[in-house]
């Protein structure tokens, strides 16, 4: 298995494609492989895209310490480097979008086109969820992780994709079980994101930045796409119409196409 050694801890990674570095980063209690098939193939066409087990999922190391963001995006900051990047896109959805805020602040040197997908600034200025839906999202004790993982669905799929996409979420599900997150892991980034907040920071991102976000997002509300847009010097907007928080999932051709098109218009020198 490739892992390389970054912020003193062993990172998982999956390199595939050809073109200019793209890292991407996935959100609470994904995998490297939590992108979908679909997303992937159409973003390697176009990019070296650099897929990775954030620390406490997959097949990375899984310390029993405090989570921070901002601890995770050094992690990100630490695989480029030890991959011999000096500069790439970047690409975070929900959590994931919130350390890939973090890197573009910490490592501004490392980021060259920042895409902020499904995210948030932090909830002390956001627009948080409804209780209910966080619920649906938390591990719930005397709940299988088949269980789990089904419960959480109404709070990341639109409606129509939770009929629609049936045969998708049934393989996403048998792939989360093969080597499940820990629910410590789910515990430790719950509270990271509770103390996540970028919102006085984000003028100082410097870096191209296009924030892509579903209409029917009820887990982080569209609100939070338009907060990020006013707060980022010059960034750009794309609203996926019908999707819900794993738009990816639900509109990976459009989505795909929004980013390769922002990306294009980015040079990276590696």
């Amino acid at each position: 298995m490739p892992t390389v050694r970054a912020n003193n801890i062993n990172i998982y990674y999956v390199d595939e494609g050809e073109g200019p570095p793209l890292l991407m980063i996935m959100g609470f209690g994904g995998q490297h492989h939590s992108w979908g098939d679909e997303t992937v193939r159409l973003l390697s066409r176009h990019f070296r895209t650099i897929r990775f087990d954030n620390r406490g999922t997959g097949y990375s190391d899984k310390p029993q310490v405090e989570y921070s963001i901002a601890m995770m995006a050094d992690d990100a900051a630490g695989l480029l480097q030890a991959l011999g990047l000096s500069r790439a896109h970047v690409y975070g959805v929900s959590m994931g979008g919130m350390i890939a805020q973090e890197l573009a602040l910490r490592h501004p040197h490392l980021v060259g086109g920042l895409v902020l997908g499904c995210t948030t600034p932090g909830w002390a200025k956001g627009v948080p969820p409804k209780p209910e839906v966080i619920q649906l999202m938390m591990p719930e004790p005397g709940l299988s992780r088949e269980e789990q993982v089904r419960k959480s669905w109404p709070a990341i799929c639109s409606p129509r994709f939770l009929q629609e996409g049936r045969e998708f979420l049934e393989l996403m599900l048998r792939r989360s079980l093969e080597n499940p997150t820990p629910v410590d892991t789910l515990n430790r980034q719950a509270a990271a994101i509770q103390a996540f907040d970028t919102y006085d920071r984000l003028p100082q991102i410097g870096a191209p930045t296009l924030i892509v976000h579903g209409d029917e997002d009820i887990l982080i509300p569209l609100e939070n796409a338009y907060i990020l847009h006013e707060r980022i010097p010059g960034s750009r907007l794309v609203i996926i119409e019908g999707a819900g928080h794993v738009y990816f999932w639900e509109r990976p051709a459009e989505a795909a196409q929004a980013i390769v098109e922002f990306l294009s218009q980015v040079p990276v020198k590696t």
